[in-house]
C-alpha cells in the first residue's frame, strides 16, 4: 500500500461532521464535548445513540475523509480468515482474497500491521466500514463458540509465565483487546478474551503500587489535583525482573512490561566495538548512548558500567527511573539510586551524586535542560559521565543538545561540548537472520580533533557525518557500515538492515563495495 494516506481518527470524524454541516455543532458539542477522549467506536457508538447523524452519512464520510472505499453493498460478506481474537482486537474483517481486501473500523498503522502480520503479507485493499456495521457481522459470521473456547486472564503472573515461555521482551497490555507480546521484534497476540478495566484495577496496584497506580488512572468524582497519567516502577517475578510504566489511552489503562536480564551481557556478547570500548577507560569527560525506544540503550550502559565495576577502581553512582540491571561490585564501589526512592528529580539527585567523591556517574536520560547544564559540569568538573538521549545518530544527538538552550547560550553550549563530548554511540536493533533474538548496530563517534572543531563551529554537526566515514582507523563507524557489515557476517536479513539504514543509498555501497574489514 505505498504513498501517504489518511488515517480515520475520532478527531478527524468529528471536524469533518462540522465542517461539511452534517450535524448541529451545538448539539454535536453537548453531546460529545471532547472526541479526543474516546475511541472511533465509542464516538460512532455515541452519535448513533445521540440521533445526531445517521449510520450511512458516518459511512460516507469516513470515505470521502481517506479516499478509501466504504462496504455500502448488503451483498459483500466476510471471509473467516482472521481467528475471532484478531478481528475483535483490529476492528477488521477479510472482505476477498482476490484482490486480498481487508475492512477496517479504524485503519490506523498498529491495525494495518497486526493484519499484515496475521495474514503473513502487507500487500491489500483497505476498506472502511462503521462501528455499527462491525457488530452486525460480527455476530452474522462469527460464531459464540469463537468467544467460548477463549478464557480471560487470570492475574499478571499468567502472562508473565507466557511470556518466559515464548521469550518475549515485552507484555503490552490494553483495555477491549486481548494481551500482546512482542517477540524476536514481532507482536502477537493471545489466545485470550479481551482484558477489562477490573483486571488493570486488579494487577496494577500490584505492579506499581496503590498509591503510584491511583495517581496515574483513577480519578475520584469531584477531585482537584491532577492526574499523572503515568507510573513507573520495576516488579520482579522469580528470577526474572521487569521495568513496568503504566499509561492512558481513549479506552482505560494501558501497562507495559519490558523483560530486563538480572545482569547485563558482556561486552563481547553484545557485540560492542572497539571503539565503544575505549570510553569505559576514560577518567572525565561526557558519554552518550542514545537511540530510539527499546534499541537497547539500557542494556549497552549496563555492560559498560558492569566492565568497569569489574576491572577498574572507582566510584560508580546511578540515576535510574527504575533500576533496571543490577551491577556487580568486582573492584569498584556501586552506589545504584532509583527516582522517587533515593532522589526527588534529576538534577538534585546528580548535585548530591557530585557531593559523594564519585568517578563514574549514570544518568538515566538528559530529560531537560537543566539535568543538561548538571551533567556538563560534572563532566567538566573531573568525573566520567554516563547518559542517554533519544536520538538516532551523532550529528542529531549533538544538535538536540545545543538547541536545549537558549540562543543566547549556545555558543557557551558548543564550546562545553567539544571540550567535554567524549563519544557518542547511537544503536538500533534487528532480528537475527534465525529469527531467535535480536542483535545491535552501531554508529560510533569518538572526539578526535576534527570532531572537536566542528562540535565547536556553528552548524558543525553537519559534518560530523563526514569525519566519522574517513576515521574508520581510529574506531568510528556510521550505523550503515554496521549494518552491511551484520549481513556479509549473516547475521541479519539484507531486506532488515536496509530497512534500519538512515542512508539506504550507502548502505547499499558499503554493502557491495566494502568486503572487507569486519
Amino acid at each position: 500500500m505505498p504513498g501517504p494516506r489518511v488515517c480515520i481518527t475520532p478527531q478527524l470524524l468529528y471536524e469533518g461532521l462540522i465542517e461539511r454541516e452534517l450535524v448541529d455543532v451545538a448539539l454535536l458539542e453537548e453531546a460529545i464535548p471532547d472526541p479526543t477522549m474516546l475511541s472511533l467506536n465509542a464516538l460512532e457508538t455515541r452519535l448513533l445513540a445521540s440521533g445526531l447523524v445517521a449510520a450511512v452519512r458516518i459511512l460516507q464520510l469516513k470515505g470521502a475523509l481517506t479516499g478509501l472505499p466504504i462496504l455500502d453493498r448488503p451483498d459483500i460478506g466476510v471471509l473467516k480468515d482472521l481467528p475471532a481474537r484478531i478481528v475483535r482486537a483490529t476492528g477488521a474483517f477479510v472482505l476477498d482474497r482476490t484482490p486480498l481486501t481487508v475492512a477496517f473500523v479504524e485503519d490506523t498503522e498498529v491495525n494495518i500491521n497486526a493484519i499484515a502480520a496475521t495474514l503473513g503479507t502487507p500487500n491489500f485493499d483497505v476498506w472502511l466500514i462503521t462501528a455499527s456495521q462491525f457488530d452486525t457481522l460480527y455476530e452474522t459470521y462469527y460464531d459464540k463458540e469463537d468467544d467460548e473456547n477463549l478464557v480471560a486472564v487470570k492475574d499478571i503472573e499468567e502472562l508473565l509465565e507466557e511470556g518466559l515461555a515464548r521469550d518475549a521482551s515485552d507484555i503490552h497490555l490494553s483495555v477491549g483487546v486481548p494481551p500482546a507480546m512482542r517477540a524476536d521484534g514481532g507482536i502477537i497476540y493471545l489466545p485470550r478474551l479481551p482484558l477489562t478495566v477490573e483486571f488493570f484495577n486488579q494487577e496494577g496496584p500490584r505492579l506499581v503500587g496503590a498509591e503510584k497506580y491511583a495517581e496515574a488512572v483513577i480519578r475520584e468524582p469531584g477531585a482537584t489535583t491532577e492526574r499523572s497519567f503515568d507510573a513507573d516502577s520495576a516488579y520482579t517475578y522469580g528470577e526474572s525482573r521487569y521495568r513496568v510504566n503504566i499509561g492512558m489511552d481513549y479506552n482505560g489503562p494501558t501497562i507495559a512490561l519490558r523483560r530486563i536480564p538480572a545482569y547485563a551481557p558482556s561486552l563481547d556478547a553484545l557485540g560492542l566495538p572497539s571503539g565503544a570500548r575505549s570510553f569505559c577507560g576514560l577518567e572525565r569527560g561526557l558519554v552518550l548512548v542514545t537511540g530510539p525506544t527499546g534499541s537497547g540503550k539500557s542494556t549497552t550502559l549496563a555492560s559498560m558500567l558492569s566492565y568497569i565495576a569489574l576491572t577498574m577502581e572507582r566510584h560508580i553512582i546511578t540515576l535510574e527511573d527504575p533500576i533496571e540491571f543490577y551491577l556487580p561490585t568486582g573492584r569498584s564501589v556501586v552506589n545504584q539510586r532509583e527516582l522517587g526512592a533515593s532522589f526527588k528529580d534529576f538534577p538534585g539527585g546528580l548535585r548530591q551524586a557530585l557531593r559523594q567523591d564519585p568517578d563514574v556517574i549514570l544518568v538515566g536520560e538528559l530529560r531537560d535542560l537543566e539535568t543538561i547544564r548538571t551533567a556538563l559540569t560534572a563532566a567538566e568538573t573531573g568525573h566520567l559521565v554516563f547518559a542517554t538521549l533519544h536520538t538516532y545518530d551523532a550529528a542529531s544527538t549533538v544538535a538536540r543538545m545545543v538547541s536545549s538552550f537558549p540562543a543566547d547560550e549556545q555558543a557557551h553550549a558548543r564550546a562545553q561540548m567539544a571540550n567535554i563530548l567524549k563519544g557518542i554511540i547511537a544503536q538500533t536493533l534487528l532480528p537475527r537472520a534465525s529469527r531467535k533474538g535480536r542483535i545491535a548496530a552501531f554508529e560510533i563517534m569518538i572526539a578526535t580533533t576534527a570532531i572537536q572543531n566542528n562540535l565547536a563551529k556553528v552548524g558543525g554537526h553537519n559534518q560530523l557525518r563526514q569525519v566519522i566515514e574517513t576515521a574508520s582507523r581510529e574506531g568510528m563507524m556510521t550505523m550503515e557500515a554496521s549494518l552491511a557489515s551484520l549481513v556479509r557476517r549473516q547475521l541479519v536479513e539484507e531486506s532488515d538492515a536496509r530497512f534500519k539504514a538512515p542512508n539506504p543509498e550507502d548502505f547499499e555501497k558499503r554493502l557491495r563495495q566494502d568486503p572487507g574489514g569486519d
